[in-house]
């Protein structure tokens, strides 16, 4: 056989087979490349959109709070309203208090027993007065109980007194006056 060199052959093979696979890699990393830029994008694309849902969110929230500052103030409102009602309300059950104590007055006081004074404070009367006899202040006593807005009547002190021609015992009585509830006329 002859001498045949094929080095040179082997060589361009080679140098054609580097070249392919210096074209594939280019291929394969321009490929690689432009899909971690495309999913860069969309990760970009989901934050910015995940950040406007997140202010979104916080301004709805800022808003919110608001309406809860305005309906805590709207409570607080209310509440001293309602104490003023309630103010008002005692001031009108204490106005109406002397008017009708006055006019069933003359039915809880019976014959014999006589009145010096009579003083209201808050929902006690304090009562004091002469009576002829003992059993005229129980009778007085029995028809307080039998008032719906009168309660727990008691005699604090009876004693008799020595005063001429006429010797009157003279007592001190407390009651208590009921609190209507509002809207009640009884």
């Amino acid at each position: 056989m002859s001498n045949i060199n094929l080095l040179p052959w082997r060589e361009s093979v080679r140098a054609a087979q580097k070249k392919q696979f210096m074209v594939a890699l280019a291929v394969a990393s321009l490929i690689t490349v432009s899909v971690m830029l495309m999913v860069n994008m969309w990760i970009n694309q989901q934050t910015a959109r995940q950040q406007q849902r997140n202010q979104f969110l916080q301004n709805e929230t800022a808003k919110l709070d608001l309406i809860l500052g305005e309906m805590h103030d709207i409570r607080e409102q209310r509440i001293k309203l309602l104490e003023r009602m309630s103010l008002i309300d005692s001031f009108q059950q204490r106005r109406n208090l002397s008017v009708r104590l006055f006019n069933q007055l003359p039915e809880l006081v019976p014959p014999g027993v006589y009145l010096s004074s009579l003083n209201v404070v808050d929902n006690r009367i304090d009562i004091v007065g002469k009576t002829e006899a003992y059993p005229r202040v129980a009778n007085m006593i029995r028809q307080v109980e039998r008032r719906d807005w009168l309660y727990e009547p008691r005699i604090s002190s009876i004693f008799a007194s020595d005063r001429q021609p006429i010797a009157l015992s003279q007592f001190s009585m407390q009651l208590r006056v009921q609190a209507q509830t509002p809207g009640v006329i009884q």
